[in-house]
């Protein structure tokens, strides 16, 4: 079987030049090329991407390392991020950590094995200090949607407490002032972000918000329901439910309609994130929109100067939310 040895004796050149000419044939002279061409095709030698690899030091694959792929949120994130990769040529590994250190690390491994040449990853419920162990560990490695204290030139984030600030003075110019929140999990720093925003806000305001009016959910359809009956059976005045995410908000949505809660008549529901299928239920729901694909864009724009080797200086990327006004939520009489 042919080799890149093989290859370079019949062309007379290093085998270091055969390795260039098929990563890099731009910085090889046309007739070193040539020759080196010629030779491949007389020994019938095919590049094999994993010697290229080990002779390059470069594996052309970004790894991405999401919670899980369900739901309506990470699919486009996933989307983006891979148009930036193989708009450059690279390819993307994608694998599952399902919010636990334990199989993010093994994740993690998995794509070090494979020689990714960077990491993105999405941290869900992991601590700021397993972040910052595995960021030390890799430093070819992005965090999205967290920032990590010491480590925030490779961090990508949502402005979290402007999105919960929208949410509650869209509220409060309707005129609501009986609001409930269903939330996400309570170790979850996003979730907490957008709270806390939402929650001052309201106090400043002269409407502080109530724990008995808070409900933990998960992210998912089926908390949001659940969360909406409690809420409902418990605080039966409410004028308006905002969800911290529209996987939530439809599953608030879903109960309001088998229990024949009227929205936005009887009860108004807000979202976050502007997934796809927002635009699409009935009624169209009002919700606060997540920049995904930029966010995923810009994480994947910085891995990839990472996978060259530049070090990166500039501050947090941190990206701006916008509402998003459709039809779930009533202007009260005299807003």
């Amino acid at each position: 079987m042919s080799t890149i040895h093989s290859v370079a004796a019949l062309a007379g050149v290093s085998s270091a030049t055969v390795s260039r000419v098929m990563n890099d044939p731009h910085k090889v002279r046309e007739a070193t090329r040539m020759k080196v061409e010629a030779a491949m095709r007389t020994l019938d030698f095919s590049r094999n991407s994993f010697a290229a690899s080990l002779a390059s030091r470069r594996s052309d694959c970004v790894g991405l390392v999401v919670p899980h792929l369900s739901g309506a949120f990470f699919a486009p994130l996933v989307n983006a991020v891979e148009d930036a990769v193989s708009a450059v040529g690279s390819h993307l590994v994608i694998t599952c950590g399902k919010n636990s250190v334990d199989e993010v690390a093994k994740g993690l491994q998995f794509l070090r094995q494979r020689r990714c040449d960077a990491i993105i990853l999405y941290p869900g419920q992991l601590s700021d200090e397993a972040l910052a162990e595995m960021l030390q560990q890799n430093p070819h490695m992005v965090v999205i949607h967290r920032t990590v204290p010491g480590f925030e030139t490779r961090c990508v984030q949502l402005d979290n407490h402007t999105g919960g600030q929208l949410a509650a003075q869209y509220l409060l110019r309707c005129g609501h002032r009986d609001i409930g929140v269903i939330v996400g999990p309570r170790d979850n720093p996003e979730s907490m972000q957008r709270l806390a925003a939402f929650r001052h806000t309201l106090a400043a305001a002269g409407q502080p918000l109530p724990s008995e009016r808070v409900s933990e959910g998960d992210f998912h359809f089926t908390s949001g329901s659940a969360c909406m009956a409690a809420l409902w059976a418990s605080q039966p005045t409410m004028s308006a439910v905002f969800c911290l995410n529209d996987q939530m908000a439809f599953g608030a949505l879903n109960h309001c309609r088998a229990a024949g809660i009227a929205v936005p008549t009887q009860l108004s529901l807000m979202g976050f994130d502007d997934v796809e299928y927002a635009d699409l239920i009935h009624p169209r729901l009002t919700t606060v929109h997540h920049p995904v694909a930029a966010l995923a864009r810009t994480a994947a724009q910085l891995a990839l100067r990472l996978a060259t080797g530049e070090v990166l200086t500039a501050p947090q990327r941190l990206l701006e939310p916008t509402l998003v006004v459709r039809d779930s939520v009533r202007v009260l009489p005299g807003a």
